[in-house]
């Protein structure tokens, strides 16, 4: 009997340029059992539909941490996630897991948030019989968490643009010095002060170039690093070769005695190609950080009542079959089953709807609706990546994610 597909949504940091979209896509297309990739490159994502038979979600993470790229934090908040994943797999070690702003930025493999409900089962759920469900798992080493080029692996794309901002800033200040004591500025610009402290201007230009190489450009050397690890050519590749082989040359026909040199036009190159890449970012963020901002509707918190009494834990230790208190003006922490009580609930950021709805027992609720009027008890049915919020936001991340047909 034929499995059928599955599809997740894979958050993979530094996947935010067009050519780092090639790669992450044409080394997962490659991995056995996966039917089809698609990356998005503004929200560090990724759609990948695969054989559930022949390939798993861990599998995936695996693939994607040895393509070199980093944990992204999960698009379902660590505030939400789901507690009955295995606290051994990549992606669920609360402990080594930090906040930016409230995103998660966990300490190593890949999150995932899967799109089809029976994709629950590649995580393991065994866990509950010997140990207590509520108990956190016991912190790991903290694992390398910087993203492509040096941007870490939590940064919104506001953080991401401001990072490329400083590297193209930095870039052009020390392109247009360089150029004036350069062959170009000397006898096209007749630019004639001498280099400071007795220098020649090959070795002046050289001083000045290494903060464009070793900072503004490394992120071209680290892309093409992880291109050709992937085995396939983009357009970090083409970048650092040019930019690294006339400063490479440079280098040598100074260090030799002096002559032709290029400083100026590595560093000005270095230059054009980040006023893109910020550019890009700055032009295409908003969709992202939108997504960011549907996310945090849930609340970080929630009240169970255990033994008779009202307990607060984090919204991440909920379990199905848990009974939670919601107190007026409460926000509902995961979807569930009213029990006990009688209240109105807004559920305007789901349906839009601006007029309350009246709940009373047996009607369900969904997480991140706020209770208005009374107190209601809440036996929670779905959690994590099966609650609504999180099933729109993987609705909206395929759309981002998917080519337009044709």
């Amino acid at each position: 009997m034929s499995t059928k597909p599955r599809t997740v949504v894979l958050e993979v940091a530094g996947v935010h340029a067009a050519s780092s979209k090639g790669v992450a896509e044409a080394f997962l297309a490659r991995q056995p059992g996966v039917l089809a990739v698609d990356a998005n490159p503004v929200a560090q994502t990724a759609n990948v539909t695969y054989d559930p038979s022949r390939t798993s979600v861990g599998r995936l993470r695996q693939a994607v941490l040895d393509c070199g790229y980093h944990c992204a934090g999960q698009s379902v908040p660590d505030h939400i996630c789901d507690p009955n994943a295995d606290p051994t797999a990549p992606g669920h070690n609360h402990d080594a897991t930090h906040h930016d702003h409230g995103h998660p930025q966990a300490a190593a493999g890949t999150p995932v948030q899967v799109t089809d409900e029976q994709a629950a089962h590649d995580h393991a759920a065994a866990n509950h019989g010997g140990t207590d469900h509520h108990e956190l798992p016991a912190a790991g080493t903290p694992q390398d968490v910087m993203g492509h080029g040096g941007h870490h692996a939590g940064m919104s794309m506001a953080d991401m643009a401001r990072d490329m901002r400083n590297r193209f800033l930095v870039a052009l200040v020390l392109s247009v010095v360089i150029t004036l004591w350069s062959p170009i500025g000397r006898n096209v610009l007749g630019f004639a002060v001498l280099a400071p402290f007795g220098l020649r201007d090959d070795v002046f230009a050289l001083a000045l170039s290494l903060p464009v190489i070793f900072y503004s450009a490394w992120i071209f050397f680290d892309g093409a690093w992880r291109a050709l690890r992937a085995r396939t050519l983009d357009m970090m590749v083409l970048v650092a070769v040019g930019v690294g082989t006339g400063w490479l040359y440079s280098l040598a026909v100074t260090l030799t005695g002096g002559g032709e040199v290029f400083y100026e036009a590595a560093t000005v190159l270095t230059t054009f190609v980040l006023l893109g890449h910020w550019v890009e970012m700055r032009a295409r963020g908003g969709a992202n950080d939108a997504i960011r901002t549907l996310l945090e509707l849930a609340p970080p918190r929630a009240v169970v009542i255990r033994d008779g009494r009202e307990v607060e834990v984090p919204t991440s230790e909920v379990i199905p079959g848990d009974v939670l208190l919601v107190r007026p003006g409460a926000k509902v922490p995961t979807d569930g089953t009213v029990i006990q009580g009688e209240s109105e609930i807004d559920e305007s950021m789901v349906t839009g709807e601006s007029l309350p709805v009246t709940k009373t027992v047996g009607s369900p609720v969904i997480g991140a609706t706020v209770n208005t009027v009374g107190a209601l008890r809440v036996r929670a049915t779905r959690v994590g990546s099966d609650t609504a919020l999180a099933q729109i936001v993987a609705l909206v991340q395929q759309a981002q994610n998917s080519k337009a047909p044709g």
